[in-house]
């Protein structure tokens, strides 16, 4: 696992200290040691966690004859076949990492290299011989790649946002549709950043750079959420057999490895699993809070003791939301707010002073069908009274379309009626019309060839919900403590197995995941198959009605959070005296805003002189 970073530019100048800057910021990502290949026109650097071939896997990495050159971030789980198979095609490959594998493999099969990888990846090779720099993200999106033009014509490229935005060329200005997709979902959704001239590169593509042409982006891999037909066999036991292959193949390491336990069904299954393969005993870790009806630690102790682990546990307290708030946005390096993320940033602390490497339960929801939101969406317009503060009815009645429909459920930061309120008319200007955006819709017209609406949410979910708001997540938090989180449930064979059984195998009735209970049944107790689901959650209410409520009142209406020009003032005011618990989500989206903007904007963050201006054109025109 590391970070990566680079910049190729027409003017054969020397852009090390950029490239060294990044990797210096990165330094969380990969502690172990750095490399560089500074040539004329490109610089490359990486920063390393040593995970596999800790000697001799140092990067970067060439072909035989050094025209090409690769940077990794990322495991390849099948490295070794891999490298049996080049090395019987006639290539030499001298260092010991996954890595080292990589210029073998584009020398065989140049772009197609991606088939050929199981794992998660974030890839810049630049290959001397057509003067191309390429950029590969993986399959699903757990590795993130973000690049930008520089001025000149160049490309700079870094693992993370903060350290590209620190370059001195590249344009910062401030993308007001990033903003209004942040307050809607929490998150700014690929391609988009809060800058304009920034771009996350989205799961599953390959972007081709020349100096002199024009950014290409091509999606390589994409799975489609259709019942396959007159498939052999019984689903169960096929989920069974490839979910523990891929747990066998993550449990390749020469660094101490454990595992993340909330004591639910995903994580408890992937330790159960694990805990029979494994020749030693895991350590599992997880987090609890003061609040009964948030603390699964209880759960999670059981869950340890069925498996035969070694559990930890640390209980999070108001005084250690407030500590995460800074770190996790220099992290994120713009507004995110799933409070989440702090129970998240406290557990691979935890984890880091056991293990280097941890097993997840990520990604079991987004394509068994997991979330409670789903039952919502399917009774629409009927919804239960229990569910109303989960949907926004006012947004429900402006259209009966799939994307207006799961917009109001799924929006749960600051809501389609409070956002046309709030903007002011200045920013609103900014914005395209018609007003308000409907970010979801054109994302829906990729799924419409899927008949079931399950199907059609599970899609757009696993290209948007998955990568953006819960890979993210876990990619910051988990490398801000330098440990390497590793997801069974997202290897893509499984994915694209599991997205061709029928829905009604998933959600049946009122039990979600129906398939994936089948075969949790061989390995798990009832009680913890059958408990009803808790997401990793933490009190926010509780803690903004409480502890967390000066401070977030007092910097939302402080001088400087009014004259940001974004808000009216006067009714972002009123938004804040008229607090209430079931305002929690949007008034810490709110909130996670301002205090990026003190970070970033007002204070010695990388990026101090964004500013809020129309949309840079050119930026715009080369970059989508």
């Amino acid at each position: 696992m590391c970070g990566i970073a680079g910049v190729m530019a027409p003017d054969g100048g020397d852009h090390s200290p950029f490239v060294r800057s990044a990797c210096t910021m990165m330094t969380h990502r990969g502690p172990d040691e750095q490399g560089y290949d500074c040539s004329p026109g490109l610089t490359v650097g990486m920063c390393r966690l040593s995970i596999i071939g800790r000697d001799g896997g140092g990067q970067p990495a060439y072909n035989a004859d050094r025209t090409v050159t690769c940077v990794f971030n990322g495991e390849i789980y099948n490295h070794r076949a891999l490298r049996r198979r080049m090395e019987r095609l006639g290539h030499h490959i001298s260092g010991t990492s996954d890595a080292h594998v990589i210029p073998a493999l584009y020398d065989t099969y140049q772009d197609r290299l991606v088939d050929h990888l199981v794992g998660m990846f974030a890839i810049a090779i630049h290959d001397a011989r057509t003067g191309e720099l390429k950029l590969f993200t993986d399959r699903v999106g757990k590795k993130p790649i973000f690049y930008a033009l520089t001025l000149g014509g160049g490309l700079a490229f870094a693992s993370e946002l903060a350290p590209l935005a620190a370059h001195p060329t590249v344009d910062r200005t401030i993308d007001p549709i990033a903003v209004d997709q942040y307050l809607s979902y929490r998150v700014i959704p690929a391609p988009r950043t809060i800058y304009a001239g920034l771009r996350k590169i989205p799961p599953a593509t390959i972007l081709t750079f020349r100096v002199g042409r024009s950014v290409q982006l091509r999606e390589y891999w994409r799975f489609h959420f259709s019942p396959v037909e007159n498939r052999p066999g019984d689903p169960g036991a096929e989920i069974d057999r490839l979910l523990r292959a891929a747990v066998a193949d993550r449990l390749e390491s020469e660094v101490p490895l454990g595992a993340m336990l909330s004591g639910g069904l995903d994580s408890s299954l992937v330790v159960a699993l694990a805990a029979r393969m494994s020749g030693n005993r895991l350590d599992s870790f997880s987090v609890g809070f003061e609040q009964a009806a948030f603390d699964e630690s209880g759960h999670a102790r059981a869950a340890a003791r069925h498996c035969g682990t070694r559990h930890h546990s640390y209980r999070i307290c108001p005084e250690d939301a407030r500590a995460a708030i800074d770190p996790i946005l220099r992290h994120m390096g713009e507004p995110y707010a799933f409070p989440s993320a702090i129970a998240s940033y406290y557990m691979y602390r935890l984890a880091s002073e056991h293990v280097t490497v941890v097993l997840t339960g990520d990604g079991s929801d987004e394509i068994f069908g997991g979330y409670h939101r789903y039952k919502v969406f399917l009774r629409l317009p009927q919804v239960a009274a229990a569910d109303r503060h989960r949907v926004d009815l006012k947004a429900l009645s402006a259209g009966d379309d799939i994307a207006a429909r799961y917009e109001a459920v799924l929006v749960d930061g600051v809501r389609t009626s409070i956002r046309t309120k709030l903007y002011s008319k200045e920013f609103r200007e900014r914005l395209p019309e018609p007003f308000p955006v409907n970010h979801l819709r054109e994302r829906f017209a990729r799924s419409e060839g899927h008949q079931h609406d399950l199907n059609r949410l599970l899609q757009l979910d696993c290209r948007f919900w998955l990568p953006d708001a819960q890979l993210v997540k876990i990619d910051r938090m988990a490398m801000a403590h330098s440990v390497e989180p590793r997801s069974p449930m997202l290897d893509h064979r499984l994915v694209e197995y599991v997205a061709g059984v029928a829905p009604d195998r998933k959600l049946v009735g009122d039990d979600e995941k129906a398939i994936l209970k089948q075969v949790a049944a061989r390995y798990l107790p009832r009680e913890i198959i059958q408990r009803p689901k808790q997401e990793l959650a933490v009190p926010l209410e509780q803690w903004l009605a409480g502890q967390l409520r000066p401070l977030i009142v007092s910097e939302l209406t402080s001088d400087r959070a009014l004259s940001r020009g974004i808000f009216n003032p006067d009714v972002l005011l009123e938004i804040v005296a008229a607090f209430r618990p079931s305002d929690s989500y949007a008034l810490w989206t709110l909130f996670m805003l301002e205090r990026w903007h003190q970070i970033f904007v007002d204070g010695s963050g990388a990026s101090s002189n964004c500013r809020y201006t129309a949309t840079n054109q050119q930026s715009e025109r080369t970059l989508q």
